[in-house]
């Protein structure tokens, strides 16, 4: 089912823009982890891919315990065209203690600009906002990240310095919950994130405020989906202030993005079992070997392929460059769908012909449509069915895509009927629309103003498939 909280957070106070510009190294090279001030190793920086930006969410802050101010950076790291990483709005704070546990954040600029260098194994930070001297960071040893990683008998995860004796945490054998201490102390719950390791993707895919990450292998070569969880509810003290307090909307943010270790002999690879590249390669073969091949309409739809490809075949002198697909995750659980679709522009730009998904880590197949049946990815992560069934007959069927499953669970439904009512042809169905008692007749306003909520269609830019060599 659809994810997401049923509050809304504001935008967190650490998204902020930032750069590294890469010496000698490539542009995959990954800088994720626990980096230390090379001198004196006071000074420690977290970093956290963040594959949403192309980037690198980025904490830095003092270590030093009994001071009665630390500074603190935030920053978000994000590509330039040139594959550069660079910030614009870093934010710093001042950190001022009253007790080692209590503390009052004031924030001294939003506007911090600079960069980051890789020489060899080194990370260089020149601050333009301070104007001060670049500091170097190397690899931070095991000891500066023992503090703040938690592990189970399968998996570690690191925080960030700077939340340390912020949350709490609840350990099991397959899972880590992490706790925004202050909410959960006024009574409150505090669950900000869990990470949990799954050995059937069905026990997680009907679960609410769940997105895989990546896959693990324990020592004895049993696989585990491991999985985001994350509130359903308000989890802070909503009755003092709407908003959540800095550290939760930290903590709840930043669980997407914690480094994953397996430990005890078990092995993490994060977006394994997400990423659409590494899960549809046959799928997409066997389209190229159809159109190829010039199946008929008779053996496409044997295949549970759409009969469009014939058509597209016999009009298109070259039909792989007309015909592409597009890898996107339509329910929001982490793993990404493949639409195949025409290439095309107006109103049939982004129409799906077939659609796969995975079901207990296998492809299969989801829908086909055609010329007067036409699937979309509509308002992010629904699907919408487009279809005429003749002149004063067409409509819209709204879906989303149930987790684990290829079952599309109807939400709503529009159908223009001049048949049934021509003075008065709009309908409106929260049910299943083959159940003419659920449809409610309504004027043409209502009908637009509601319909209007899902004409938001993603128009894919397909990739076409004469783009891939085998």
């Amino acid at each position: 089912m659809k994810k997401g909280l049923i509050f809304l957070f504001t935008c967190i106070m650490f998204m902020y823009s930032a750069v590294l510009v890469y010496g000698n190294t490539t542009d995959t090279e990954d800088i994720s982890g626990r980096w230390a001030e090379k001198i004196s190793e006071k000074v420690v920086m977290d970093v956290y891919p963040d594959k949403n930006v192309h980037g690198y969410l980025i904490f830095i802050t003092w270590r030093e315990d009994g001071l009665a101010q630390k500074d603190i950076y935030r920053l978000q790291a994000t590509k330039d065209k040139n594959g550069k990483l660079q910030y614009t709005n870093g934010i710093h704070i001042y950190r001022f203690y009253e007790t080692k546990k209590k503390f009052e954040d004031k924030i001294d600029y939003k506007d911090g600009s600079g960069y980051f260098k890789i020489n060899n194994n080194e990370l260089v930070w020149f601050d333009n906002k301070t104007k001060s001297e670049s500091t170097t960071f190397i690899r931070a040893n095991k000891n500066l990240t023992k503090d703040t990683t938690i592990k189970n008998s399968l998996f570690s995860i690191t925080l960030p310095e700077e939340l340390k004796g912020l949350y709490e945490t609840k350990i099991k054998q397959d899972r880590i919950s992490i706790f925004h201490k202050d909410s959960k102390k006024a009574g409150f719950g505090g669950f900000a994130f869990g990470i949990k390791a799954y050995k059937n993707p069905a026990d997680h895919a009907v679960l609410p405020g769940s997105k895989k990450l990546g896959e693990l292998t324990d020592k004895k070569g049993t696989l585990y989906d491991v999985v985001l969880k994350l509130p359903t509810d308000v989890q802070y003290d909503y009755t003092k202030n709407s908003e959540p307090p800095d550290a939760f909307k930290i903590l709840y943010n930043i669980g997407e993005f914690v480094n994953i270790k397996g430990i005890n002999g078990a092995t993490y690879h994060k977006n394994q079992g997400t990423r659409g590249e590494d899960l549809y390669k046959d799928i997409l073969k066997k389209h190229i070997t159809a159109i190829k091949e010039k199946w008929d309409s008779i053996k496409l739809e044997n295949e549970n392929m759409s009969y469009m490809y014939n058509v597209i075949s016999q009009t298109n002198k070259n039909p792989l460059s007309k015909i592409g697909y597009a890898y996107y995750d339509t329910n929001a659980d982490g793993v990404e769908e493949l639409l195949i679709g025409e290439i095309a522009d107006g109103n049939w730009k982004g129409v799906i012909y077939d659609m796969y998904t995975m079901v207990n880590r296998e492809t299969k197949h989801v829908i086909s449509g055609g010329s007067r049946n036409r699937y979309y990815v509509c308002d992010n992560s629904f699907i919408c069915n487009e279809y005429s069934s003749g002149a004063n007959e067409s409509g819209v069927r709204v879906y989303i895509l149930v987790e684990n499953s290829i079952e599309l669970f109807p939400q709503v439904s529009f159908k223009y009927d001049g048949y049934t009512n021509n003075k008065k042809p709009w309908f409106l169905s929260y049910g299943s629309d083959t159940d003419e008692n659920k449809w409610e007749n309504v004027t043409e306003d209502v009908f637009k103003e509601r319909k209007a909520i899902f004409d938001r269609y993603e128009r894919f830019n397909f990739i076409p498939l004469s783009t891939i060599i085998y």
